[in-house]
């Protein structure tokens, strides 16, 4: 995404928002949830990585959403692009907005990892559960085998 400066390509960024998808229509917008649409201070309109510190633009959406991948390994992306309506930002300034922003995208990127690794460990649980359960009967058959003998 821009640098915390504002800036994007050397040029001040104006304002910002998701980019809409292909399949997105007036009855339905649809939002990539990787991909920003920007309006910088020259007038031109790029779209932009969402990734922090990220400066890959291309003129279409479609042209950067392919890029995207290369953050995968980092982290997971956002599941879903938040209601634009729903969120006051009117006071900020634009360097706190990008820097909203980028904290949104970590946080949401950390909560993804964290929710991945939750479900992993809960499978390898479900996995090791039955093994425990016999190990418990096991263990409780040599338990009653010495209290025999002693």
């Amino acid at each position: 995404m821009a640098t915390a400066n504002g800036t994007l390509n050397g040029l001040e960024v104006i304002e910002f928002e998701f980019a809409e998808t292909p399949r997105s229509t007036p009855e339905n917008p649809r939002y990539f949830k990787e991909v920003l649409k920007v309006l910088l201070s020259d007038g031109t309109v790029v779209y932009n990585c969402v990734w922090p510190n990220c400066e890959f633009t291309r003129p279409k959406a479609s042209g950067v959403w392919p890029h995207t991948k290369v953050h995968k390994n980092q982290t997971q992306t956002p599941k879903a692009a938040p209601d634009p309506s729903a969120i006051d930002v009117s006071g900020l300034t634009l360097a706190e907005l990008i820097e909203r922003a980028q904290k949104a995208t970590w946080y949401s990127a950390e909560l993804d990892a964290a929710l991945k690794k939750l479900t992993k460990t809960t499978r390898e649980l479900e996995e090791l559960r039955p093994r425990v359960k016999t190990a418990e009967k096991q263990l409780q058959t040599i338990r009653s085998a010495f209290a025999a003998v002693a």
